[in-house]
């Protein structure tokens, strides 16, 4: 996987102009676990940038995985982690100086109307951005030599597995995001007893204080802002250890386990945003996931999982390059070689990525569907209603992923109220407009370079 947006766009794509595939309601679709067990994206080495990482989300709360041996990284992210507040950019009055710019348009002086709608029409740029939540931190050891390693994305599972070999013992990594028990579970296992041992902390670029509040707990929180400014939503990560066996201890960076058989690890996170007390939220979550044995956590996981993936199935053939690393393939396809598996498998990429990043009551996908690491993002990731959010959700319906299209549905509502104050007094028209772009504060006015930001279309788009 070259790059997660790359491979998203191309299955997002895939989605729309595939027909040979089977959906339910039209003929049923085998729930035989041997059909949907190819559906791997598989790698023979760690992710050595971001963009390679490999992606688990529940709609909500969202983890990037790297499975590098020594220090394996979790980039995570919650989707209502947003720098700002609700601020007003309407030009007020600004239709006031339409009949001049139209007489300057008819008159072919466009560069003159151009300069008046662009000081008495555009509003300044707004400063805040959706954020990173943080890193979870597993360091394992140093200069660890290790064999038969593999590192994998499961679609039908929606889980993330590292597995590899120390000497002659076996270790497992797991990783999903629980959309029934709202947590990121993370299974650390080996063959051999009393082999798990790890350091684990939490971490964040900015804005964020951490401590050890219990000796199987840590609490990260803290206010997202934008250079030192543009106060945002409070925010809290809990982790939890599930020791099997082995010694747990609180240290001055966050928890230590030694010679373990396993362990379960829980990640909770939470925000103020619709006005929720993010410590409770996180301690209910852990509470309710903590009563149950890993096993448990997983078969809620994947029933709930399965209930929508399993709804369509696509098959284009077998080739003797399913059994390559999905690297390898990408790349014998750019040098012209036909693998029509791996066609099929971006179409269902496609489908998870959406699944992932938009579920009912959650926050719809922005430019990165819920993953993001940064403080400040590449265009704020966030809603840029012009292309990029309706894309996302092209294949929602055709795809048989209709709930996951309720958050969109969701932002076009959220626009109305700023939409209509904007139409009355940026245009004194009646209904709500939007412009080319929004986030999680659901702004409507037209801001940035005319070029581009005096788009009056943006509601019109959302609702067709």
């Amino acid at each position: 996987m070259k790059n997660l947006k790359a491979a998203a766009v191309a299955a997002l794509v895939i989605a729309n102009i595939l027909t040979g595939c089977s959906v339910l309601g039209t003929r049923s679709v085998s729930q035989n676990d041997e059909e949907w067990n190819h559906l791997k994206l598989w790698y023979n080495k760690p992710a050595q940038k971001w963009t390679d990482a490999l992606p688990v989300g529940n709609g909500r709360l969202g983890a990037m995985v790297y499975g590098t041996v020594e220090t394996e990284r979790l980039q995570l992210n919650e989707d209502t982690v947003w720098a700002g507040q609700p601020v007003e950019r309407d030009r007020v009055g600004a239709y006031k100086h339409l009949p001049e710019a139209r007489r300057l348009i008819f008159e072919g002086k466009y560069a003159e109307a151009q300069k008046i709608m662009q000081r008495e029409f555009m509003g300044p740029r707004l400063i805040r951005s959706y954020q990173t939540l943080g890193d979870l931190r597993l360091r394992f050891g140093d200069k660890m030599q290790v064999t038969d390693y593999r590192r994998q994305l499961d679609l039908d599972t929606a889980t993330v597995t590292v597995k590899y070999q120390l000497g002659d013992a076996t270790f497992t990594r797991e990783v999903f995001s629980s959309p029934v028990d709202q947590c990121i579970v993370v299974r650390l296992s080996c063959d051999k007893p009393a082999q798990i041992t790890f350091d684990a902390s939490l971490w964040r670029p900015e804005d964020y204080a951490v401590e050890t509040v219990a000796p199987d707990r840590i609490v990260m929180k803290g206010q997202a802002t934008m250079e030192g400014e543009h106060k945002g939503v409070n925010f809290e990560a809990r982790l939890k250890i599930i020791p099997e066996g082995g010694k747990l201890t609180a240290t001055d960076e966050g928890l230590r386990l030694e010679n373990a058989d396993a362990a379960t690890i829980l990640i909770a996170a939470a925000t103020n945003y619709r006005g929720d007390d993010p410590q409770a939220v996180c301690e209910g979550q852990l509470a309710t996931a903590g009563r149950k044995r890993y096993p448990e956590l997983q078969r809620a996981h994947l029933a709930e999982h399965r209930r929508l993936f399993r709804r369509v199935a696509l098959n284009l053939g077998e080739t003797t390059a399913m059994d390559k690393p999905t690297d390898e393939r990408l790349q014998a396809v750019k040098g012209g070689t036909d693998d029509p598996a791996l066609c099929a498998l971006y179409f269902q990429f496609g489908r998870y990525l959406l699944m992932s990043s938009s579920r009912p009551g959650c926050m719809p996908a922005n430019l990165q569907g819920i993953w993001n690491e940064h403080i400040k993002a590449p265009w704020n990731c966030d809603y840029h209603i012009n292309i990029n959010v309706q894309m996302n959700y092209w294949p929602a319906e055709i795809c048989n992923l209709a709930e996951c299209h309720e958050p969109f549905f969701d932002l076009t509502d959220n626009l109305r109220p700023r939409g209509r104050k904007t139409a009355k007094d940026v245009y004194n028209c009646r209904g709500f407009v939007a412009h080319h772009t929004t986030d999680a504060w659901f702004w409507t006015s037209p801001i940035g370079n005319v070029g581009y930001g005096m788009w009056t279309s943006g509601a019109a788009w959302c609702c067709q």
